[in-house]
């Protein structure tokens, strides 16, 4: 599971400008989770990144809601299996190196 949410937060802070979140919005928004059964977490962040990369983590809440609600009526949690292109591991750029890098070559 560490991983997975590792993973998730590279994702989420792709989101952000400056490519990164404050640990404050990452302890708050995992606090929210704790309303949820942990298959409906893993699953909410694996569909995430997955399916929505470039959506905020707010929207994340509302896949747990669905999934949550899902469950709860008898149906699992675990969706069919999307598209996996972005499943793998993703990278992790220091975006502001990379600008540096970029504004030294021209």
């Amino acid at each position: 599971m560490d991983e997975l949410r590792e993973n998730y937060w590279r994702t989420i802070s792709r989101t952000r400008a400056s490519g990164r979140i404050a640990q404050g919005v990452k302890k708050k928004t995992e606090k929210s989770w704790e309303q949820f059964d942990e298959d409906v977490i893993r699953e909410a962040l694996r569909i995430h990144i997955d399916r929505y990369p470039n959506y905020k983590e707010t929207y994340t809440a509302g896949i747990m809601r669905n999934l949550q609600r899902q469950k709860d009526a008898g149906r699992p949690a675990a969706q069919k299996p999307g598209n996996s292109f972005n499943s793998g591991m993703q990278n992790n750029y220091d975006m502001d190196e990379l600008e540096k890098q970029i504004l030294a070559n021209q």
